[in-house]
């Protein structure tokens, strides 16, 4: 995926569609998902501990480890392992979510519901390594993940781009997008329109 920012538009394989078109179908957790995605080049304000994390250089955390910790806890089914990695006030954004709910979690305690659901239904992913990418506290990877309710649609597998942003050693926002292809093949499987 490679977004051109000049003339605002995101290029998805062949076809290219504008910032709003995109973010237009996702509604709030769609805006909440750009907003976290914002570059580099905004200021943070002195007083801002987030906002200094987010865009200030790296602080030493190393969000490669975190992932491979945390895709070893997902696939142990790990409950307890994976909110371990999570900040406190962590944001963690599933667009669209495999149940069809808005797909946003803040908190450990909003988390635990999702992870036990997610761990219920045997969800399990690996991370396409070529593809993961570090930047100062920030990264981005596909991952593909594998669901029993997915399964029993005919669907093996999904594609995802990933993105982590982590704050003292922990995850602090955590977005994860199925990739175009994957959401029409879930619509599919499904018997919806594509």
């Amino acid at each position: 995926m490679n977004t051109l920012h000049g003339d605002r538009r995101t290029t998805v394989g062949m076809a290219s569609i504008s910032r709003r078109s995109a973010l237009r179908g996702l509604g709030a957790a769609g805006f909440a998902a750009f907003a976290i995605a914002i570059p580099a080049h905004v200021a943070a304000d002195d007083g801002d501990r987030i906002a200094n994390a987010l865009f200030a250089p790296a602080s030493g955390d190393d969000p490669a480890t975190l992932i491979a910790d945390y895709v070893a806890a997902v696939n142990a089914g790990d409950l307890e392992g994976i909110l371990a990695l999570y900040n406190d006030d962590a944001f963690h954004i599933m667009l669209p979510s495999a149940d069809g709910s808005a797909g946003v979690c803040v908190g450990k305690e909003q988390f635990r519901m999702w992870y036990e659901m997610s761990l219920a239904n045997g969800e399990r992913m690996t991370v396409d390594e070529d593809t993961v990418t570090v930047d100062g506290n920030q990264a981005t990877f596909v991952a593909l993940l594998t669901s029993e309710p997915w399964r029993k649609l005919g669907v093996e597998t999904l594609e995802a781009t990933s993105e982590m942003v982590v704050i003292d050693g922990r995850i602090a926002t955590h977005v994860v997008a199925l990739t175009p292809e994957s959401v029409r093949e879930l619509q599919a499987a499904r018997g919806g329109t594509a």
